[in-house]
């Protein structure tokens, strides 16, 4: 059975992944359910304060305000409800950004499954009777005992402002004692209880005799650095901070953990224990803000040797939720390359969250790609989605119109919950950039397809071609990786015969996303050039372009 401590290290691994991944304060009072900001409250020069979700379990809060305006990943959804066991502080009951939700998909999944493993190696160990019961015993006395949850609770900062504390609670190995305790006396489960901890480890069986709780810990710490070093969280920059506080011996059990950003230094000053008249003489805690990293502090205030650490990191530790609205904004910023010749500005899109259509903006979907004749371009049949008031569905790629490349005029403002909405839409996309390489997408219809080289066109403009026609075309050989928040197109094999594809708007005109180049002929008055930039003596029927505009003969 306690083969199973395994998965407190599960638990404590989430609690600490949980807070790195992505960030969440809180408040007596419920926070309004939405989409947020969260910023260290510690100012620095740089104004590097803001939390960025750049992976799966990879956040830091090292984005500028400026920076975080047109960032998809500091966006934040987060909900929370009062904790009913202490209604001074908010429990976090979502905290998601770009597609992962750290409360629902980690910690809650992660709980679920230790509880699961645990019933089943009772039953196998104990019998399925013994086993119910052990395991309800379990649940009361031990689990039932933990505080499991994602915390913030309000706090004022240095000068005034309002912010929260992100925190967790380490679970206390006495519940665990005591259920070992009473087991291991059992008479029918005794033997099967001593034989199962000996097989995990006999340093910890050792601990549990002794009914030492601070020893248990000890040797659930060095399961856990093993089960650090084979998980797929190995390496990451937050199993290196959890291997950090453990080589370090800063983590205990039952204690409370504040998220911060920056780190801390024990100093060692002449051999002399902390002393408050003397706090520079002595050892001592230092706050170190050299890098905007996420970090721990405990809420230890016995160590007598270097003082308590959550008063020396002070602001450090504090964080302020910014909302999400017209002032706190999120905007697009188009490149100046991709500019059309109606003057439009185009780029592409995709964001895990809804959003509303604030600025002067319009968003389109690729419906299919075909061959518009055959010498001439193949296109890729643009739908209008949404413009100015309208709402784009939460994980759909598109391709979006602009009149400026200021994000503030190209503002979307994130609403909703993350429901995926099925289309007739063949743009994919990815939260992360990814390698090409064995890469896996969804288009708008639900659909899976595996990206390559050949396949996979990305939105562009094609300076080859004397039009510089704006459309989704080949990659460069040299590049390997796909940035994340954009849309692409993911062809069958017979699409992907075309090297590009130029969009092609609902009414048949392609003028909107073209830039004509500023050259002698293609300005020369009366003269016809066709969709591939070639000058033509006698036009017949069909699309011509004459000093720079779109002439239709029929």
């Amino acid at each position: 059975m306690v083969k199973h401590l395994h998965s407190v290290l599960t638990l404590v691994l989430g609690f600490f992944s949980v807070a790195a991944s992505a960030q969440a304060p809180a408040t007596v009072t419920k926070l309004d359910d939405g989409y947020y900001r969260i910023v260290n409250a510690r100012q620095r020069t740089d104004g590097k304060q803001y939390v960025y979700v750049t992976g799966k379990i990879a956040a830091q809060p090292n984005a500028t305000k400026a920076e975080a305006t047109t960032l998809p990943g500091t966006i934040i959804h987060l909900k929370t409800k009062v904790d009913d066991k202490d209604a001074s502080r908010l429990n976090v009951t979502t905290l998601r950004s770009q597609g992962v939700d750290v409360i629902n998909d980690y910690l809650n999944d992660a709980i679920e499954k230790v509880e699961g493993e645990l019933n089943k190696k009772l039953k196998e160990k104990l019998g399925v009777l013994g086993g119910e019961f052990a395991y309800g015993t379990v649940k009361d006395d031990v689990i039932g005992k933990w505080d499991l949850e994602m915390h913030m609770k309000p706090v004022t900062t240095s000068d005034g402002r309002t912010a929260y504390y992100a925190l967790a609670t380490v679970p206390s190995m006495v519940p665990v004692v005591d259920f070992y305790a009473s087991y291991s006396q059992n008479f029918f489960y005794g033997g099967a209880v001593k034989n199962a901890v000996k097989a995990v480890s006999m340093d910890l069986y050792n601990a549990l005799e002794a009914k030492n709780p601070d020893k248990v810990w000890d040797e659930v710490l060095k399961l856990a650095l093993a089960k650090i070093e084979s998980s797929p969280y190995a390496g990451t920059d937050i199993a290196n901070v959890v291997k950090r506080y453990i080589n370090a011996d800063r983590i205990n059990q039952g204690q409370t953990y504040y998220l911060m950003s920056g780190g801390l230094k024990k100093i060692t000053v002449a051999n002399k224990a902390y002393d408050p008249a003397n706090p520079t003489g002595t050892s001592h805690n230092e706050y170190d803000g050299a890098l905007p990293k996420f970090d721990f502090v405990n809420n230890n205030t016995t160590d007598q040797w270097f003082g308590a650490e959550l008063p020396v990191v002070e602001d450090a530790a504090m964080w302020i939720l910014e909302k999400v609205d017209d002032t706190n904004y999120f905007g697009v910023k188009p490149s100046t390359n991709m500019r059309g010749r109606d003057g439009k500005y185009y780029t592409t899109l995709y964001v895990d969250f809804p959003f509303q259509i604030k600025g002067d903006v319009k968003a389109y979907t690729i419906e299919g790609v075909e061959a518009k004749n055959a010498d001439g371009y193949y296109f890729a049949k643009v739908k209008k989605l949404a413009q100015q008031g309208d709402v784009v569905p939460a994980q759909t790629a598109v391709v979006l119109e602009c009149n400026s490349t200021n994000p503030a005029d190209n503002q979307l403002l994130p609403q909703g919950d993350e429901k995926f909405n099925p289309s007739n839409n063949r743009l994919c996309g990815t939260f992360f950039g990814e390698a090409i390489n064995g890469l896996t997408v969804k288009d708008g219809t639900g659909a899976e397809r595996n990206v390559t080289r050949d396949n996979i066109r990305a939105f562009n403009i094609n300076t080859a071609d004397s039009r510089n026609p704006i459309g989704f075309y080949k990659l460069n050989n040299t590049v390997t990786t796909i940035p994340g928040n954009k849309a692409f197109l993911v062809l069958t094999n017979a699409e992907a015969q075309a090297k590009g594809f130029v969009l092609e708007f609902e009414d048949g005109g392609t003028t909107g996303i073209e830039t004509i180049e500023s050259s002698k002929n293609s300005t020369e008055d009366g003269v016809y050039y066709d969709l591939q930039g070639r000058r033509v003596e006698n036009p017949t029927r069909g699309v011509y372009i004459v000093n720079g505009k779109k002439v239709v003969i029929k």
